[in-house]
């Protein structure tokens, strides 16, 4: 190879090595930040109380759901949630008398909250658990058993912060229920939309 070939390749080398060193560089865009590592300043908690009322089997259920998380830059939120039914539920295709269903899961979450810095803002809580129904009777406690499935449920609620430590929610989710069959319905009859209303409360930061 030539001296001047030799100069040509360097030269053409140096050029495609030196964007890419500067690129190296820079820090890229992230859904938390800048990229920075994470310090206590960053880490808040909150417990998030709602009432909820839905349908299942034809009949009206009303649930009591409790939330509680780890926040992050206050836009990610992780942690656990509990959910159960407040009503005694009288499924529709129920043919024994005197009976009602109970429901409730248990599970993790995650919370993106959008421009939480805003009066008004969104916050989009993902829930996947652990669900059971179960039939019930008084006085004669008949064993009617129960059903176990997976339950996944996405919500959209509208936020709005009353305090530095306090915020009212509404808005609705949809709860997905796994595959199962119990007495006279399936998964089909529990699943189903949930309207919310609710409070979170904490130190968000």
């Amino acid at each position: 190879m030539t001296t001047s070939a030799r100069l040509v390749l360097c030269c053409g080398l140096a050029a495609l090595l030196h964007p890419a060193s500067a690129q190296d560089t820079t820090t890229p865009k992230t859904l938390l930040g800048n990229g920075a590592a994470l310090s206590t300043d960053d880490l808040g908690f909150s417990i998030a109380p709602a009432y909820g009322i839905t349908s299942m089997d034809g009949r009206s259920a009303s649930l009591f759901q409790l939330r509680a998380g780890v926040g992050i830059k206050d836009k990610l939120t992780l942690g656990g949630y509990f959910n159960t039914s407040l009503n005694e539920i009288r499924p529709q295709s129920e043919v024994l008398p005197n009976i009602y269903m109970d429901y409730w899961s248990v599970g993790g979450y995650m919370e993106y909250t959008l421009l939480s810095d805003r009066v008004v803002h969104l916050t989009f809580p993902l829930m996947v658990g652990f669900g059971e129904v179960e039939m019930d009777n008084e006085p004669d406690n008949l064993e009617l058993g129960e059903a176990n499935f997976l339950v996944v449920e996405p919500a959209a609620l509208m936020e709005l912060n009353l305090t530095k430590y306090v915020r009212f929610n509404l808005g609705a989710g949809y709860r997905l229920v796994g595959d199962m069959a119990y007495r006279n319905f399936t998964q089909a009859e529990i699943s189903g939309l949930t309207g919310y209303i609710g409070l979170r409360v904490g130190l968000f930061r």
